[in-house]
């Protein structure tokens, strides 16, 4: 079998497979990406100590981006702590092909960051500057310790605005006066011109820092700017440009207009002098505050009215200062009382003030004062329309069907006075005050209604005051001790108070509250149903006479009696 040769490419074949391989190169190169290094992450530090395995720390397709789980303890590693701004830098930031980190470090903050103010402001960063921004801290509180500290606007304001050199950090040489800054402000101002009336160039004598509006002119005190006066334009009462000498502090200079408008009341027709200051103050030209002559005050419902309510017809000469005057239709027309029909007087002042025409205070007689209720309307007393003289002034003369309806007690049957005073007060005709007899006063449970003494109707004399005479069945029929079987005595008042009949406070001669007697029932003692007066020691103390006879054998005038007993042993001792 014949062998086969190799076939040669002919040259047209050649120069296609060179073409690919080329296009192919170009393609690589152009749209696959590399693993190349951002130049933006600086340059590229040695990896000769860290671990082999790259997956570590970057994710594929690029070197630059690292894994998203990556952590590193920088103060756990190092021992030194990143904070701030720090804390989001770049590692490449500080560890790169400059040299050791700890060469750097050992400089302190000019290490990494170049000094702009050329070392005019120290070298410790930290007196102005944080980690956590470089914006520098606490400015205003530093700039108080200069010659100028920050108030106001000045405060807002941009450092470069004063120090120009502030954004490359030159801040020497800034004046602090105030030309130097608002030179254009001074400049600008037309009324008043500053220039033309050569202002001082020294702002704050009339500018404050707050704002360059409004300023704070000191005004001559001849004329001060209090109230509607202040606050107010210079040209509104310098009305030629940049003049302000020789002007007239009247009032009418600048408020004649004002003087002649006024109709309520007319000030021309009126003839008001011109000085506004007499009766206005500088808040408002409305509501004068003028005095009215003292004859006649204006107080409560005579002040805050119009001047023409009273003078009528702008007319403030000869006004009548009597009541009658004005009040004459509202005294006409008053009913209760009907004033004209009692010929009351037409100066109201005799009863009424100026707060309110009603509820006039008028001085009752002192003969029949009105107290209480007393003090009702004319008419309840004074019955006949008009007539308000000639009443009695007795009590009967209003109050007879009053007494004649009472019967507890009965005062009609009782003959009681019809002085009602002698019982009664003006308060309410209930709950009358009768002065008991002394030799029978009311006290606590005594005070109660008269029928619970005086039974017989109508009769409240004779009444015996003894206690018996009301007490009996109570003085029989107690029972600890037997009032009437050790015949006590009826004059309940010996043992009882009149608060209530219980706990009797009787002082018993022997002792029966301490010693060997205390609590003894009383018939212990007193054992004699027949003569409960009688008592007996002998029954408990020795039962046989022999016995205590031995015992005070020498005893001078001893007996074997109960009454012998106590005459030696009162107190129950031995």
């Amino acid at each position: 079998m014949k062998q086969l040769e190799p076939r040669s490419l002919r040259p047209w074949q050649l120069g296609a497979a060179l073409f690919a391989v080329f296009v192919l190169a170009v393609a690589c190169a152009t749209f696959v990406p590399q693993h190349g290094w951002s130049p933006d992450s600086g340059p590229v530090v040695p990896h000769d100590t860290f671990p082999a395995d790259c997956s570590l720390c970057h994710v594929g397709g690029d070197w630059h981006s690292l894994r998203q789980d990556f952590a590193f303890d920088h103060q756990l590693r190092t021992g030194y702590a990143l904070q701030g701004a720090h804390a989001t830098a770049g590692c490449l930031m500080c560890h790169n092909d400059r040299g050791p980190v700890a060469q750097f470090a050992a400089q302190g903050c000019a290490g990494c960051h170049a000094d702009p103010h050329l070392g005019r402001l120290g070298a410790n960063c930290k007196d102005c500057h944080e980690e956590r921004t470089w914006y520098p801290r606490e400015a205003i509180a530093q700039h108080d310790r200069t010659r100028f500290p920050l108030v106001g606007a000045h405060a807002a304001a941009a450092c470069y605005r004063c120090h120009p050199g502030a954004q490359v950090g030159n801040f020497a040489g800034a004046s602090s006066e105030c030309f130097h800054c608002h030179a254009a402000d001074y400049q600008r101002p037309q009324d008043p011109n500053h220039v033309l009336l050569n202002f001082s160039r020294d702002c704050q004598t009339c500018h404050l820092p707050l704002g360059w509006q409004p300023s704070r002119f000191d005004h001559p005190a001849s004329f001060p700017l209090t109230q509607g006066h202040g606050g107010r334009l210079c040209r509104e009462c310098h009305t030629t440009p940049n003049t302000f000498t020789g002007l007239s502090t009247d009032c009418a200079s600048c408020h004649t207009p004002d003087f002649m408008a006024t109709s309520e009341p007319s000030h021309p027709a009126a003839g008001f002098a011109n000085d506004c200051s007499q009766c206005h103050d500088t808040r408002t030209f409305q509501r004068a505050n003028w005095p009215h002559p003292g004859s006649f005050a204006l107080t409560l419902g005579h002040a805050g009215r119009r001047c023409t309510e009273c003078h009528v017809g702008q007319s403030y000469m000869n006004t009548q200062t009597d009541c009658a005057s004005c009040h004459l239709d509202t005294y006409q027309a008053t009913q209760q009382p009907n004033h004209a029909t009692a010929g009351f007087g037409t100066d109201c002042a005799g009863c009424h003030n100026t707060v309110r025409w009603q509820g006039g205070s008028f001085t009752h007689p002192a003969s029949f004062p009105l107290t209480n209720s007393h003090n009702t309307s004319c008419t309840a007393c004074h019955t006949t329309p008009g007539s308000y003289t000639g009443l009695s002034t007795a009590c009967a003369s209003c109050h007879l069907t009053d007494y004649n309806a009472t019967t507890n007690p009965n005062h009609a049957a009782s003959m009681f006075s019809t002085d009602c005073t002698g019982c009664h007060g003006t308060a309410t005709w209930q709950g009358a005050s009768v002065a008991h007899p002394a030799t029978f006063p009311l006290t606590n449970a005594h005070n109660r209604a008269c029928t619970s003494c005086h039974t017989t109707p109508g009769t409240y004399a004779g009444l015996s005051t003894q206690c018996a005479s009301c007490h009996i069945s109570d003085y029989n029929a107690t029972n600890n001790p037997p009032h009437l079987s050790f015949q006590m005595s009826q004059q309940c008042q010996d043992c009882h108070g009149t608060t209530n009949w219980g706990a009797g406070n009787w002082n018993h001669a022997f002792p029966i509250h301490s010693g060997a007697h205390n609590n003894m029932a009383c018939f212990d003692c007193h054992n004699n149903p027949a003569n409960r007066v009688q008592f007996s020691c002998i029954d408990c103390h020795e039962h046989r006479q022999s016995s205590m006879n031995s015992k005070h054998s020498g005893v001078s005038g001893y007996v074997w009696a109960s009454a012998n007993c106590y005459q030696c042993h009162p107190q129950g001792r031995h």
